[in-house]
């Protein structure tokens, strides 16, 4: 996982294999935790919500094949539908 910086397309945040983010800019780089804390390199600074975002995927075998919905009970009924009785 890569992508360049929305603000800074000059920079480049990679996802390395042991979980960290890789700042490339100008022939410079640097290394940063998913949070966006400084490990190592001449890049000292890095933000942190673009490291989050890029540190957080999810690993495709560990998740459920299905979703659940938000709002929804386990019959698949709207809980919306259940509260409207409650008002009437």
């Amino acid at each position: 996982m890569s992508m360049t910086h929305p603000f800074d397309p000059d920079s480049l945040y990679e996802l390395t294999e042991d979980g960290n983010i890789r700042i490339t800019k100008d022939g410079k780089t640097g290394l940063f935790t998913g949070e966006g804390i400084h490990l190592e390199g001449e890049i000292r600074e890095a933000d942190p919500q673009l490291c989050n975002w890029i540190s957080n995927v999810p690993d495709p075998d560990s998740q459920m094949t299905t979703s659940r919905i938000a709002g929804r009970d386990d019959s698949g009924k709207s809980a919306g539908a259940h509260a409207s009785h409650l008002n009437a």
